[in-house]
């Protein structure tokens, strides 16, 4: 399989990091990383020719007092620049390295809050968001220290060629040999690294299986199926299998690191080895000084751990350049909804009219369309109800009505114009919606039904919508009422709702928001019969100068509601009002038959 080429080159990605760092005001800190290559260097020069110095002192029989003076300015020298080192070094790296950090784990969570919804299902998305999750794991990441990476280059090229320099004088086939071992160690390392970035995927598909498994064992509502049905086994089954995935795969690229260092070690004992016995020779032949001896000694020994540490710290620019590349990807994936400035949306007082044209619908990977060229048109104020068997397309029909999906064909048309004509936020502010599946803040009750602070929630609205709803029962009982938070996990003095309690708060929800447009996916799924009914002489008055699409499959409540569209394999079977749908006698009227025979009879008939 050919080896896929990033999308971004080294050049590319360092400038995009440094403007970044520029950009949100870190000039200081590069400025710091700059000033760190001279103090550096300055170090690295005075160490390497203080032994040279001082023994050519002894060795020309030059003064006591001449030699301590000479020690005391090399010390001195080594103490203010190591210090001034390590002054930039603390104040830089560290503090660099969070912001850093910070910013692309606050960039990374925008766009994932920006994404459209279907991303949020896309596998190739929330693979690309596991590698950037995974990416900023730590404030410690490639990404995080690409300038001092970058210091450290510079500072390890002019280190390479004081180092290189020297050591030419004594012989350049030394020279020449101590290259090729590194350019031998760096290509093993660079195809180490290459390897492991390649199977991140799949370290990132058992990762999400670990993840996972983990959240799904710990979960609190989970915690009675797991106890009752005898699960635990299950999970210490699964949880191992999982383990030994991960196992595999990290030691796949822990023994190719393993590798990679058993040959460098080889070639640096023979490489070294060769060297130095070289350099004894000569210094018996009398062919250098002992100052030149320790000079040469010290550029042989140092020279190798100049060089690899520049491949080193390339090959750590290059893995940043990777990341940098998973980032952008993900940053730059597309949004098929408009999120810049789009016409205004409109108002209606009876709500606002919404038209499907030969829409049709695909889920990602999915081999047949979930909807097939519908087309509806629903009037403002009309109250519709969307019925039909599990599975046939009610629920991916709301949603591309509330824009969460674009459609792979046909149009959309609010008002008369496009959907994509108006940006995508003030579309969804024209919604209210309760769907099947949702989540709580760990907030007050008031608080998840307004989605604003407590001093900005309307109190008299509050307890309209809590009494709509059929809430207001639950909460009169609470000590703070309404303000009662809701998640005990993160709120000791919180409380629980049942699943109907919660489907209620869905709906305080959608009414407090007061949207003209209003979608009800099973609004009563978790409702006991009393409560159902009580919602339903209640309908009128919750969709009240608003256009509502009502889905249920039970068919009774449908007859609350203006139109009934009936819904078969992605496709409109039967359109039209109760009546008119129980005289043509087709799939609506056999479905309304089977759930009313069983209200009737138990079902008796069939047993």
């Amino acid at each position: 399989m050919a080896k896929e080429k990033p999308k971004y080159n080294i050049w590319q990605n360092t400038a995009y990091a440094f403007k970044n760092i520029w950009q949100n005001g870190q000039k200081s800190h590069v400025i710091g990383a700059a000033a760190k290559i001279p103090t550096n260097f300055a170090v690295t020069v005075i160490a390497l020719y203080t032994p040279k110095i001082i023994l050519d002192r002894l060795e020309f029989s030059e003064s006591i007092q001449r030699i301590i003076a000479a020690i005391i300015a090399l010390l001195c020298a080594t103490m203010i620049f190591d210090l001034a080192d390590n002054f930039v070094d603390a104040k830089n790296s560290f503090t660099l390295a969070y912001k850093i950090w910070a910013y692309y784990s606050r960039k990374r969570y925008q766009k994932y809050l920006d994404a459209d919804y279907e991303l949020l299902e896309n596998p190739d998305f929330q693979d690309k968001n596991s590698r950037v999750g995974m990416i900023c794991e730590s404030d410690r990441a490639p990404i995080t220290k690409l300038p001092e990476y970058f210091t450290l280059l510079v500072i390890n090229i002019f280190s390479f060629v004081l180092f290189a320099g020297i050591i030419s004088l004594l012989n350049p086939l030394i020279l020449l040999l101590l290259s090729i071992t590194v350019f031998v160690n760096y290509f093993l390392v660079r195809s180490v690294k290459n390897h492991e970035h390649k199977i991140q995927n799949k370290r990132i598909s058992v990762f999400r299986k670990i993840w996972y498994l983990a959240n799904l064992s710990t979960r609190f509502d989970h915690g009675k199926d797991i106890r009752l049905y005898g699960m635990n086994g299950w999970f210490r089954k699964m949880a191992g299998m999982f383990m030994g995935e991960w196992h595999d795969v990290k030691k796949g690229f822990e023994h190719r690191y393993f590798g990679a260092a058993l040959v460098n070690f080889l070639m640096l004992f023979f490489r070294d080895g060769a060297a130095y016995i070289y350099l004894i020779y000569k210094t018996a032949a009398g062919g250098i000084t002992a100052g030149e001896f320790v000079l040469y000694f010290a550029a042989i020994g140092q020279f190798a751990g100049w060089f690899s540490l520049l491949i080193d710290t390339w090959l750590n620019i290059h893995a940043a350049s990777l990341q940098y590349c998973d980032m952008r990807e993900f940053f730059a994936y597309p949004n098929k909804t408009n999120r810049k400035k789009g016409i205004a949306v409109p108002s209606g007082p009876n709500g606002l009219g919404i038209e499907l044209k030969n829409v049709s619908y695909t889920y990602p990977k999915a081999k047949t369309p979930a909807i097939k060229n519908v087309s509806i048109k629903i009037e403002a104020g009309e109250k519709v109800a969307l019925v039909g068997l599990n599975g046939a397309g009610k629920t991916t029909l709301v949603k591309l009505i509330c824009g969460m999906y674009a459609p792979e064909k046909g149009e959309i048309l609010l008002d008369g114009h496009g959907v994509g004509e108006y940006n995508i936020d003030d579309y969804h502010t024209l919604f209210s919606a309760v769907f099947q599946h949702f989540r709580f803040l760990p907030v007050s009750i008031a608080q998840n039904i307004s989605i604003v602070p407590k001093e900005q929630t309307d109190t008299k609205k509050l307890e309209q919508c809590l009494a709509l709803s059929g809430l207001k029962e639950k909460t009169d009982k609470l000590k703070n009422g309404a303000d009662t938070p809701l998640i005990k996990e993160i709120n000791p003095e919180g409380t629980e709702l049942s699943g109907g309690e919660r489907q209620k708060l869905m709906l305080a929800r959608a009414i407090y928001k007061d949207a003209p447009m209003l979608v009800l996916d099973e609004p009563t799924a978790a409702l006991d019969p009393i409560a159902e009914s009580e919602l339903y002489m209640k309908y009128s008055e919750i969709a009240k100068n608003k256009t509502s699409v009502f889905i249920s499959h039970r068919l009774a409540s449908t007859r609350f509601c203006d139109r009934i569209i009936f819904i078969s394999d992605g496709e409109i079977e039967e359109t039209g009002t109760h009546a008119e749908l129980m005289e043509k006698g087709g799939g609506y009227a056999k479905l309304f038959e089977i759930q009313s025979h069983y209200y009737k009879d138990g079902g008796k008939d069939h047993e």
